[in-house]
């Protein structure tokens, strides 16, 4: 077998093993591997994460659902616009978007660069958050019931990125939900879980819209190693600490940021 298809696939066990032991950040990993191992368009790639992610963090939302660590309150607060955007997103703004932005002598900025280096961004801004992050004792929030006013904006925000680029819907999430819905941690990240698996959904059905040819074996193989990944990080969840994973894989994402910045910037 190819080395990067064997590469691919431990990557998409890492997708869900991040998502099982963080609650979010998997689609930060599934991108790159869909783009740089499995040769995918970046524009693909994008829908392709979501529907990726949203198999995956299905499974995780159900844990959840039946231990009791979801809040619907917030789901429909947050859920409601942030599953309108996600969707217009996918199915107006990105099919519009012009295939080549610009020409600077050699260098040409098309879309799939274009959306490789947003993501690039958004990893670098998790990455940031990731390794700064207070222990999650520090966490809680403090408030008193849901933002209403304050919490769907930024959940149209999120959105907007989730749309995008196919990632930073988890880890925006959580610090979100834990400040503007008044959630403690572990239900931060049950009920991120559900928003990312619906959002993702729902994003990738308007690339349905947009573009009906989509690999579904690939998709249905791939995520079966996301899930298995989703499986070991819920039991590894049980001995790791969530705040030291968390600085451990932000370094490692803004490793494969700048690694993913220098490949693009150095294109001919």
């Amino acid at each position: 077998m190819d080395i990067y298809l064997v590469l691919g696939y431990i990557g998409a066990v890492l997708t869900g093993l991040v998502l099982g032991l963080l609650g979010g950040g998997g689609a930060l990993l599934s991108i790159p591997v869909l783009v740089y191992f499995f040769h995918v368009p970046a524009s693909a790639a994008t829908g392709y994460s979501l529907f990726l992610v949203g198999v995956t963090a299905t499974w995780g939302a159900l844990q959840n659902i039946r231990k009791k660590l979801v809040d619907y309150e917030a789901v429909l607060y947050y859920g409601l616009p942030s599953l309108i955007t996600v969707y217009c997103m996918r199915r107006f703004v990105m099919p519009a978007m012009p295939e080549v932005f610009f020409t600077i002598g050699k260098f040409t900025l098309d879309k799939n660069h274009f959306i490789l280096l947003l993501l690039s961004v958004v990893m670098f801004i998790a990455a940031y958050k990731m390794i700064t992050a207070k222990p999650v004792e520090q966490e809680d929030a403090t408030g008193v019931g849901i933002d209403r006013i304050k919490l769907p904006l930024l959940a149209i925000l999120i959105g907007s990125f989730l749309g995008l680029v196919g990632a930073g819907g988890g880890f925006l999430m959580i610090p979100a939900l834990i400040y503007l819905a008044n959630l403690s941690m572990r239900k931060a990240v049950g009920t991120s879980l559900l928003l990312v698996a619906v959002n993702s959904f729902v994003g990738f059905l308007g690339d349905v819209h947009s573009n009906p040819l989509m690999d579904w074996k690939f998709l249905f193989i791939f995520s079966a190693f996301s899930i298995a990944g989703l499986i070991t990080g819920n039991y590894l969840h049980n001995f790791i600490k969530g705040d030291t994973m968390k600085k451990y894989f932000g370094w490692f994402i803004l490793l494969v940021a700048i690694l993913m910045v220098v490949k693009e910037l150095s294109r001919g």
